[in-house]
């Protein structure tokens, strides 16, 4: 299906950028934020249910014709306001769990996030959802503050305690240096003092396209 324009109703009202303006975050108030809370809420049922294969019939039925209609309203990937929403929580997305972003400076982050079974791996956070935590709220930092746009190029995740469900954690991102192209960061996620998990990673700015040889 050929995307639509940037003209769409839902380009127009939410104004999706790439543009990361980091800042404390704030709950959506509109259709959107309902749809976006809706699609996360049928993730985590459905990863809680278990229902009969008539009910599940039925349901898998229901859910392709609400993908049909969605569907029908798609729009390239620079106009689309699902991961471009900056300032709410999660930026209109459900893949990583949603960020509430309570502290910002130059060089820091501190944000808290409740997971459910979504996200689980055996009654804790699933291990590979910490390092999808840490590259969001890291690469956050890493491009914020008008600084040129970086690739994530390393990061490492280093596991100290289980990380709870359904109980709200922190997590805090740190600007470690800068050297040309290349930001060195470091993350850590806790359950109030305990630490849970620490990362640290490189952010490289891409080069510029080079004109290619023809001789």
């Amino acid at each position: 299906m050929t995307p639509t324009p940037s003209s769409s109703p839902a380009a127009a009202r939410l104004q999706p950028s790439w543009q990361d303006q980091l800042q404390p975050t704030t709950p959506g108030a509109d259709e959107f934020a309902e749809l976006t809370e809706a699609v996360a809420l049928l993730a985590e049922s459905f990863t809680r249910s278990d229902p009969p294969p008539e009910v599940a019939a039925v349901l898998a039925a229901r859910i392709r014709d609400i993908a049909a209609v969605l569907a029908d309203h798609e729009v390239a990937e620079d106009d689309q306001p699902g991961g471009k929403l900056w300032d709410r929580p999660g930026r209109g997305q459900i893949l990583t769990p949603a960020l509430h972003i309570d502290e910002v400076t130059a060089e820091a982050v501190r944000a808290r996030f409740t997971l459910g079974r979504f996200h689980s791996g055996r009654d804790a956070l699933n291990g590979g959802v910490t390092p999808m935590i840490f590259d969001e709220a890291l690469s956050r930092l890493a491009n914020a503050g008008g600084r040129p746009w970086a690739r994530t190029a390393h990061l490492a995740v280093d596991y100290r305690a289980p990380a709870p469900l359904h109980r709200e954690l922190s997590v805090t991102a740190e600007l470690l240096g800068e050297d040309g192209r290349k930001r060195w960061m470091r993350g850590e996620i806790r359950d109030g003092t305990t630490l849970l998990a620490e990362a640290t990673g490189l952010w490289i700015v891409p080069r510029p396209p080079q004109p290619r040889d023809h001789t």
